[in-house]
């Protein structure tokens, strides 16, 4: 038996260790540059988890992209 489609909305899960590596490339790098930096996320769907937690978006420590620096 098929289960409807129902709407989700996602939720963010993004580690510390992202933010130490953004934290660094500001210093370091882009000093009062505010320019968009990309970074790569990570869509994660747990149908087994409850329906708040099913929706993920991932950012993980190593997501800012280095093709900009």
């Amino acid at each position: 038996m098929s289960v409807p489609l129902k709407y989700a909305p996602w939720c963010s899960d993004v580690e510390l260790a992202f933010y130490t590596s953004l934290a660094h490339i500001k210093i370091t790098h882009d000093k009062l540059d505010s320019s968009a930096r990309k970074v790569l996320g990570l869509y994660e769907v747990q149908p087994k988890d409850a329906p708040e937690r099913s929706m993920r978006m991932q950012i993980h420590g190593n997501a800012l992209t280095t093709d900009e620096y």
